[in-house]
Order: C-alpha cells, then sequence, then structure tokens
C-alpha cells in the first residue's frame, strides 16, 4: 500500500548503562546502613540512584515518544514521579526510620524503573514511511477507526489510534526528508522482531 519499513536502532546501550550504575549508589547506601556510618550521605546516595535511573528511563522514551502513551509506561512513569515525592518529602519527616524508608522507597523506584525499560525493549515495535504531497489532506474514509487530529501534513501527530485486541497503539506524523515530505507511521506495543497485521491498521491510500 505504499508504505516502506524503516529501521529503527533502539540504541538502549546507554540506557542499561546509566540503569547499571545507577546500582552502586544503592549498594552504598545499604552498605551506609549496615555499618551505621557516614548517615549524612545516604539521601544523597540514594538520590543520585533515582537521578541516574530517570535519566536512563528518559533517554529510552526520548528516542520513541510514542512509548509514553503506553498505558504500562505511562503508569511506571508517574509511579516513578509520585516515589520521588514521598522520597524528598519522608526526609523532612520526624520518624527515627527514615534511613530505611529511603532504601526501601529506592528499591521500589528501582524497580518500577527496570520493569518500564523492560517493557519498552519488549515493545519497540516498528516504524513505516509513505510518499506523501504536503498539499493533500488526510481523509476520514482513508483512516476508518483513527482518531484525526489533524488533517493537513504537520509534524506533529496527525491521526492516532489504539488497538484493544493487540495492545498496540499507533500514530501517525508528518515528517520532511531530504525536503520531500512522508507520512511515518509509528506503532507500538509488539516486539519489533515479529510482522505487525498491516491490514489492521484499516489504512487505504490506495
Amino acid at each position: 500500500m505504499g508504505w516502506r519499513r524503516m529501521e529503527f536502532k533502539p540504541a538502549l546501550s546507554l540506557v542499561v548503562f546509566l540503569y547499571s550504575w545507577s546500582l552502586i549508589p544503592i549498594a552504598i547506601s545499604l552498605l551506609i546502613l549496615g555499618f551505621d556510618k557516614f548517615n549524612g550521605y545516604l539521601y544523597h546516595a540514594c538520590m543520585s540512584a533515582i537521578i541516574l535511573q530517570f535519566m536512563s528511563l528518559y533517554l529510552a522514551i526520548s528516542k520513541r515518544k510514542i512509548s509514553l502513551q503506553y498505558n504500562s509506561i505511562r503508569n511506571s512513569v508517574i509511579t516513578a514521579i509520585l516515589i520521588t515525592f514521598m522520597f524528598i518529602a519522608i526526609r523532612f519527616s520526624q520518624t527515627e526510620y527514615v534511613p530505611v524508608i529511603q532504601i526501601i522507597l529506592t528499591m521500589v523506584f528501582s524497580y518500577n524503573i527496570f520493569k518500564a525499560i523492560q517493557i519498552y525493549a519488549n515493545n519497540i515495535g516498528s516504524t513505516f514511511e509513505h510518499s506523501w504531497n504536503a498539499k493533500e489532506k488526510l481523509l476520514d474514509e482513508k483512516l476508518s477507526n483513527w482518531n484525526i487530529q489533524s488533517y493537513i501534513f504537520s509534524n506533529s501527530v496527525m491521526a492516532s489510534r489504539e488497538f484493544t485486541e493487540s495492545d498496540c497503539i499507533a500514530w501517525i506524523s508528518g515528517k520532511t526528508i531530504n525536503e520531500e515530505p512522508f507520512l511515518i507511521l509509528e506503532i507500538f506495543g509488539h516486539n519489533p522482531k515479529d510482522e505487525f497485521d498491516f491490514s489492521s491498521l484499516q489504512i487505504d491510500f490506495d
């Protein structure tokens, strides 16, 4: 139907690198708690781990912004933000178990981010491109069951759709490559090694 599959390289090596390094401050915080020395640095060690893990998740999502619309990943991001606020707030509490609670929150945060990265890596999906005339408009009858946000060519999301049966999401946006306009179709929610049933998209540009 005129769509050509594009090769997408997730480049997860830096994501994994940052996450693995974030485990070192967590180990240090456990040593601080265990030996009951340098307690003033425990908060900073845990916060360092949280920052590194936030960076690793951001690097992943920024390469595939559609992934933030995926329910499980979006929920993980919301959970991570809530845990971070709790972690900061607990520092100013008067309880004697502040160090223990901080470490527990950091470990829960770490597991949450790990699951989000794992889901991301297993559901990167696929990307397709279609040559386009920038003056041409999207038509409802050519995109059955799609939610069209912009009928005219745009670099932002022009149309989107969720597939409850396959737990996938897709969107169409515009992009200019070497001064030629293309429609970019991104699908998130399936393993990149698996073929996606293109007919289920219900796109008819012929």
